[in-house]
């Protein structure tokens, strides 16, 4: 119920559920030697969603707009994913350190 009124306010119906899918499967795609270098760029900028596309963003805005439960029970289901993103990337010395932590990595090789 949460999740659906941050929904309403700051996105549209069903967003956390397609940045979740989209989070889930760039985490577990596959690249060169299982290292993967997520691109942040969108190839059609006209289709991106209002909120810029970038969906571990959106997980993150939901993080801070909800109840702490509700953070706790998101945040244990993005653990995993954000554990195996940490691992399967690299890190980027250029990167601006006041980036989040997932703008933080390496974008190509």
């Amino acid at each position: 119920m949460e999740i659906a009124r941050v929904e309403r306010h700051r996105y549209e119906p069903g967003a956390a559920y397609r940045a979740l899918s989209a989070w889930r499967a760039t985490v577990y795609g596959r690249g060169p030697s299982w290292i993967i270098y997520p691109s942040w760029d969108d190839d059609y900028p006209c289709c991106q969603p209002v909120w810029g596309g970038d969906h571990r963003e959106t997980l993150e805005v939901l993080c801070r707009s909800l109840s702490r439960r509700a953070v706790r029970e998101l945040r244990a289901v993005l653990a995993p994913l954000d554990a195996r993103f940490l691992a399967r990337t690299l890190p980027d010395p250029y990167a601006p350190p006041g980036d989040p932590w997932w703008r933080r990595r390496l974008e190509r090789a």
